[in-house]
């Protein structure tokens, strides 16, 4: 029992080494599959959208198109620099900053860069995580939960920047629980011009006073975006449609929201369903009105249900309000698709963090569960039909849609109802502290 072997072995266990490891080689897995294609049959956004890189690709092209003295929205560019055209969908702040600084090197070059940040990014979080922990296991195992997580995968497929907007969120909670409020102002306004998201932390910082934090991020956003929308017309129009518009038939499928859910019952069970897509299509505009009222319902019962709990919270001082905020996000936004789940991590690191320091009592069931159904793939990979002229879902039969659409959403839902009753009830703690 004194063998070397296992002199060095003992520590490992202690220290995580026996979590750690296979979730690194899972995270490395995420990596070679992007060269390799291995995990590309798992997601219906790695199999039937525009392809790797289409995301960045779109913020790159509004580079372009900032060169080229054209608006960054441009649907019909002067000149075409990337393989294949999406539409961007940012605040003018991405497109200044990341999309001109692109334009250094070849799309693809970029491309690549652009993954080296985002697993940067990674390791930051995972240092900032391991930090908050005294407990070596329990370390690893928060760690863990951004190495295993599959729609950090999708992420780095598409090009996205979801993660680096849930990484500011991150980097602004932990610096507002370590009490460096001015450095988490910092984070929080940074990511509303990334990606604007973030703002529904705004009830959560006014019920705790903070005004004045609310003013200069708003201040910031609209000081750089105001001059570029005044000076290219129809500019702001475009942008605001990522909010304004309603949801169609043409966002559900894919989509991954709770919103998203509601729709596909909806239509599936309204009888205008059909496997005609000739028919399908003439009955586009009568799916499109049948989902709009009960969407805008829901919309504001979950809305004015967030903000209900915000107000009449016992918990001061604590990250779930903001947390909760996030969830909720995930129950009403019109787009939401299985990448955007990355949102998600600093929730569940953060969650995990106030379970084992004492101050929260979720149910570990509830986390544990929720947490393995959103890091999970969906069950595409056994719905898959390829190849397809349109969507695979388009001839799905019905309860294949559902078991597609079902479990992430319904995960979330479980999560904010469980952590909705927890800020109802007083706490009885001391507020964060570091362990």
């Amino acid at each position: 029992m004194n063998a070397p072997g296992f002199r060095s072995f003992v520590p490992l266990v202690q220290s995580g080494g026996l979590i750690l490891i296979p979730a690194a080689l899972i995270s490395c897995l995420m990596l070679a599959s992007l060269a390799l294609g291995t995990l590309n049959p798992l997601f219906d956004d790695s199999m039937h959208r525009t392809g790797k890189g289409a995301d960045f690709f779109a913020v790159y092209q509004a580079g372009t198109n900032l060169v080229e003295g054209i608006s960054i929205y441009s649907t019909d560019p002067v000149r075409q620099e990337v393989p294949y055209y999406y539409p961007y969908r940012y605040h003018p702040f991405v497109a200044l900053t990341i999309g001109l600084a692109a334009q250094l090197l070849p799309p693809f070059a970029a491309y690549g860069v652009w993954i080296i940040i985002v697993e940067i990014l990674l390791i930051v979080n995972a240092f900032k995580t391991w930090s908050l922990f005294q407990d070596k296991h329990h370390a690893a195992l928060a760690v863990s939960l951004w190495l295993v997580f599959s729609p950090l995968y999708l992420e780095l497929f598409m090009g996205q920047f979801s993660f680096l907007m849930a990484s500011l969120v991150f980097w602004a909670l932990l610096a507002w629980i370590q009490g460096a409020r001015t450095r988490g102002d910092t984070w929080w306004t940074l990511s509303l011009i990334v990606k604007s998201n973030s703002v529904l932390f705004v009830p959560a910082l006014l019920r705790e006073g903070r005004w004045k934090t609310v003013a200069i991020g708003g201040a910031v956003a609209a000081a750089i975006a105001i001059p570029y929308f005044a000076v290219v017309p129809g500019t702001y129009e475009q942008f605001a449609q990522n909010y304004s518009g309603r949801m169609t038939m043409s966002t559900l499928l894919g989509n991954q929201g709770f919103a998203a859910l509601i729709g596909i019952a909806i239509l599936r069970t309204s009888g205008l369903w059909t496997d005609d897509l000739q028919v399908l299509g003439q009955r586009v505009p009568q799916m499109d009105q049948l989902m709009e009222i009960p969407l805008l319902l829901w919309t504001l019962m979950v809305l004015g249900g967030t903000l209900l709990i915000t107000l009449r919270s016992k918990r001061n001082s604590n990250p779930e309000v903001y947390l909760l905020w996030i969830l909720a996000y995930f129950l009403f936004y019109k787009h939401v698709w299985e990448h955007h789940y990355v949102m998600l991590l600093p929730v569940f690191v953060l969650l995990y963090y106030r379970m084992i320091s004492g101050g929260l009592s979720l149910s570990k069931n509830v986390f544990w569960w929720s947490y393995a159904v959103i890091a999970l793939p969906s069950l595409f990979v056994f719905f898959d039909q390829s190849p397809v002229l349109f969507d695979p879902e388009l001839s799905w039969e019905a309860w294949k849609s559902f078991a597609f659409h079902v479990p992430k959403p319904l995960a979330v839902l479980v999560l904010f109802v469980s952590l909705g009753r927890e800020l109802l009830e007083p706490s009885g703690l001391p507020p964060i502290k570091s362990q």
